[in-house]
């Protein structure tokens, strides 16, 4: 036993002395190499680099791709937090200068947005760009907090941020604002100390400098990145749309989500739309990478990393094909409409007739407004999927791969035209005669009209106005050709007579219905941005007293607000009296409520008016008798007080109602369907970044129209008819040699005196016997509906002819198969 203990006590002795050994010699090392390691420990610190994947692709129905990511560079700029003297700002600025001057040289640029700019009067204030003046005042505070400057004067930060960030007094005021953009942006993540990005999509050049001169160029880094990519250029760039850096309007937005400063995002189309979907920057998708820096900015050693996910794809409705071959033929149709309308108003005879109205555009310097714009919707009639969308003009998205340059933006927001506006959704006009199917429908299913019943025109139309007399298009030696017509002629003929007679007998509440019914009053609820609302005319469309003015569905309540207004504080200088504002808003205000009033207008109106006028205005009794006021006030009001008149001109699709292309071709697919109201729908199916189904959409029902199928037949048999050459349809010339039977119904709005500036629409379906696809055809003032037709007419044929092709094919496998 002894022996034993004695070996465990040497072993302890040995094991003491050479732990004591280690520790004098660490002990001996670090008083000897204090500063070289102190120095090292100051030059090493750690950061959290947030990655990001792709933004998801957008394909088209076959899974050709509209947009994608492909990969590129970015350069970054990052500043060490601990380096805060005068000495390590000078440095960062010769640096930054630099790197504008090598990035510059190869044809890129950095950012540039900058917080300061000058006035009229040449002195620095902000200009943040907020939405809103609170927002605005969140900017101004967390920019001078971060700059450190809480209360130096606005007009003296400019010099003093060029003064502390040793900006060289010799550069341009265009560079040192180029300088400041980019400290901004440094100075903007003080509380994560995150890089920005400065430059995007840089070439091979830029990334080779940028290492070789990395001592040189203190803070700045190459980032592997992704820029967006549109390979189809124009092709369906309204649907598609495009991205770009977040503007200041929105930053706070995206800062909420989790997005960093420079994110891009989309701006228009499904891009914005689908943010959320395709964006890689929502906060669960992000990665990181916790690294080991030198105080250059340069990762040395890797610590940990979570990888990034990609964004979810988006798979759109439309058909690339297709929808190239849809724009071909709308900027085909307008610009032969233009030239037609050029010829037109050439003619001596055409300038003689509208003598009058063309004086008076000279005497006004009004431009004669011809074709020049216009859309096309096509939509599967059973289940709202938009199958091609057009607007004319377009505009070219692969200009917006990476960075826009200024000539090519500035091209595109100049063009009186406006490219960018998505006509198919946004527009809306009158309608015209495409609206007589609500009317007949409406009549048919409220039993006003019957489907035997004959009408006659019999010229002037007196149910409504027994002075200005409405009548049909037709002329006096024609008329004899609009006798005894059912519904089915009254849509093969388009006889106004026919349909101010039904509409008479509907009246306004029951065709605002009809058109609610057919989703002529809501939104299609299309997955993009920027759907207009269409709406039906009557009287709450025409004033609506709770409705503020900029929410008045015209300009008519606005214009009259503003005779009135303006009237009101002429009587007061004309009686030495100045009229505060808010009691003349609160006068006018009650003066147009008189409209509202119920019963007959030369009753009810003259009293209250008169009320108005002695009571809140104190205007004295014998002074409104004798300037007759109370005769000058109802005259403004006239225009506001919806009229049986009214009704029979919204009746055929004139009066005030106004109507989208897209809503127009949902309302065409529910009569074509017997009545299924469907939500427009352009998106497919969302795709997962691991191909994952997410979301594959099915068709959404608005509303469902319980009436007799016998009425929508007899609607369609009359759009049939209005093709037919036996018939001698309205549009039979144009739809003589097409391939299909065909079912349609031409719209002519009247806008102006000029006849020339009528819009033009079309609708239409084919095959009639079995609908596969409903086209919608609208160009602002495109003359009349009848020039717009042959666009709707090659587009059915394309279709249709693809689509026989593909069914053909799928009988080819299934016959292979088989044996």
């Amino acid at each position: 036993m002894k022996p034993r203990r004695g070996r465990c006590v040497l072993f302890c002795i040995l094991l003491f002395l050479v732990f004591g050994a280690m520790f004098a010699r660490l002990g001996f090392m670090q008083l000897l190499n204090r500063d070289s390691y102190a120095s090292r420990a100051e030059t090493k610190s750690t950061k959290t680099i947030i990655e990001t994947g792709k933004r998801g692709t957008i394909y088209d129905v076959n899974m050709i791709p509209l947009a994608y990511d492909r990969e590129s560079f970015d350069i970054q700029f990052y500043r060490d937090p601990s380096r805060t003297s005068a000495e390590a700002r000078a440095e960062y600025t010769q640096s930054i200068i630099s790197a504008i001057e090598l990035i510059e040289s190869n044809g890129k640029s950095t950012i540039t947005d900058f917080w300061l700019a000058k006035d009229e009067d040449g002195k620095w204030r902000f200009q943040t760009g907020a939405a809103t003046e609170s927002a605005n005042q969140r900017r101004i505070s967390q920019w001078r907090s971060n700059f450190m400057l809480r209360t130096e004067p606005e007009e003296e930060l400019f010099d003093i941020l060029c003064t502390n960030y040793a900006i060289p007094e010799e550069l341009s005021e265009e560079m040192k604002v180029k300088v400041l953009a980019i400290w901004q942006a440094s100075r903007m993540t003080n509380f994560t100390s995150s890089p920005v990005t400065i430059a995007s999509d840089v070439d091979f050049q830029t990334i080779s400098e940028i290492e070789a001169r990395s001592d040189e160029l203190i803070g700045f880094s190459v980032l592997e990145s992704y820029t967006r990519v549109y390979p189809q250029g124009s092709l369906a760039a309204h649907a598609i749309g495009y991205t770009s850096k977040i503007n200041s309007a929105s930053l706070e937005e995206y800062l909420a989500k989790g997005y960093p400063n420079d994110a891009t995002v989309g701006a228009s189309g499904i891009e914005l739309s689908m943010e959320d979907q395709l964006s890689p920057y929502i906060e669960y998708r992000q990665g990181q990478k916790y690294v080991e820096i030198d105080t250059r900015g340069k990762a040395v050693r890797e610590l940990a990393y979570r990888a990034p996910t990609d964004g979810n794809s988006i798979v759109l409705t439309i058909d690339t094909k297709l929808q190239a071959a849809v724009e071909q033929y709308l900027e085909r149709i307008i610009t032969k409409i233009y030239n037609e309308q050029l010829k037109m108003i050439a003619d001596e005879n055409w300038q003689k007739t509208n003598r009058t109205t063309l004086n008076r555009y000279i005497e006004k310097n009004i431009e004669m407004q011809l074709a020049r714009t216009g859309a096309i919707v096509a939509m599967d009639p059973y289940t709202g999927r938009v199958l091609a969308m057009a607007s004319h003009p377009t505009y070219d998205l692969s200009l917006f791969e990476g960075t826009i340059d200024l000539g090519s933006w500035t091209e595109i927001i100049y063009d009186e035209r406006n490219p960018m506006f998505n006509r198919a959704i946004g527009a809306k006009d009158s309608p015209g005669s495409i609206f007589k199917m609500v009317t007949g429908l409406g009549a048919l299913a409220e039993g006003v009209l019957t489907l035997d019943e004959m009408i006659t025109d019999a010229g002037e139309y007196e149910g409504t106005d027994t002075v200005h007399k409405p009548r049909c298009w037709i002329s006096s030696r024609n008329i004899a050709q609009h006798a005894d017509q059912t519904i089915v002629e009254g849509l093969k003929n388009s006889c106004n007579y026919f349909f101010y007679t039904v509409g008479e007998r509907l009246g306004s509440a029951n065709l605002t219905k009809w058109g609610a019914a057919l989703g002529l009053t809501s939104r299609t609820n299309i997955e993009l941005p920027g759907e207009t609302t269409s709406f039906i005319g009557n009287q709450s469309t025409l004033y609506d007293s709770t409705l503020t003015m900029k929410e008045q569905y015209t300009d008519k309540p606005r214009i009259a607000y503003n005779v009135i207004y303006n009237r009101l504080k002429e009587i007061g200088i004309a009686r030495n009296i100045e009229y505060d504002p808010d009691r003349l808003n609160d006068a006018t205000l009650k003066i147009l409520k008189v409209v509202e009033i119920e019963g007959l207008k030369d009753q009810v109106w003259p009293p209250a008016i008169r009320e108005v006028l002695l009571y809140d205005m104190d205007i004295p009794s014998s002074y409104i008798s004798q300037n007759y006021l109370v005769n000058e006030f109802f005259s403004y009001l006239n225009d506001l007080r919806w009229t049986s008149n009214e009704t029979i001109m919204a009746a055929i699709g004139q009066s005030i109602t106004q109507v989208s292309p897209i809503a127009v071709a949902r309302y065409v697919s529910a009569i074509v369907n017997n009545g299924t109201v469907y939500d427009a729908q352009i998106i497919d199916k969302i795709i997962a970044s691991d191909g994952t189904v997410i979301i594959d959409k099915q068709p959404v029902v608005a509303n469902r129209i319980s009436t007799e199928y016998a009425y929508f037949a007899a609607i369609r048999e009359g759009m049939e008819q209005v093709t037919s050459t036996e018939n001698d349809g309205t549009a039979a010339e144009v739809f003589a040699n097409c391939k299909y039977k065909v079912g349609a119904k031409t719209g002519t709005s009247q806008r102006t005196e000029l006849d020339v500036e009528n819009n033009g629409w079309l609708v239409a379906y084919a095959p009639a016997e079995d609908p596969k696809i409903v086209v919608v055809v609208y160009v602002q003032n495109g003359y009349s509906g009848s020039r717009v037709a042959q666009a709707a007419k090659y587009t059915l044929e394309y279709y249709l002819d693809n689509l026989k092709l593909e069914e053909g094919k799928a009988v080819q496998v299934d016959y292979t198969i088989a044996e």
